[in-house]
């Protein structure tokens, strides 16, 4: 019987070439699409999610410092993808939003990773389908918890 280390060990495995190929192909598809670097690309993603999101957030999501997701931003603003606001209720707050062509090209992105998402899926019949997204939705919804808590 394997221990619950094991099957975390199998996890982080499995989740490691699932995120390496994945990686690979958001790459292709940022260079296919004006020019990004892929954390360029996952910043995009990052802000696409929402209406609007404050820097510290998109940081925090992304997994770099404030001052990193910054210049990613500055990148991002200079090429027409995203805008900068202040927030209503604090000024000191900087949110980012997806001008059109932003919001344009995340579509776009999405679709790839879609596609290749599809290909991942299609290994799978229909009812493991549905149980790896219910499983996954969950495991999501404990992080997305946990980022709020801080």
């Amino acid at each position: 019987m394997k221990t619950l280390e094991d099957k975390a060990r199998r996890l982080v495995e499995s989740l490691q070439t699932i995120l390496d190929d994945l990686h690979g192909m958001e790459k292709k598809t940022a260079a296919a699409h004006a020019e990004l670097s892929w954390q360029e690309l996952r910043a995009l993603h990052a802000v696409g999610r929402g209406e609007c999101c404050p820097m510290r957030r998109l940081a925090d999501t992304i997994c770099l410092s404030l001052s990193s997701a910054t210049g990613i931003i500055d990148r991002l603003v200079s090429k027409k993808l995203v805008r900068r606001d202040r927030a209503a209720g604090d000024r000191r707050v900087v949110e980012v939003a997806l001008t059109d062509a932003g919001r344009a090209l995340n579509e776009r992105a999405i679709g790839g990773a879609a596609g290749y998402a599809r290909g991942l899926l299609d290994t799978l019949a229909s009812r493991e389908q549905d149980e790896l997204l219910a499983l996954l939705s969950k495991v999501a919804e404990r992080i997305e918890e946990k980022r709020r808590e801080g």
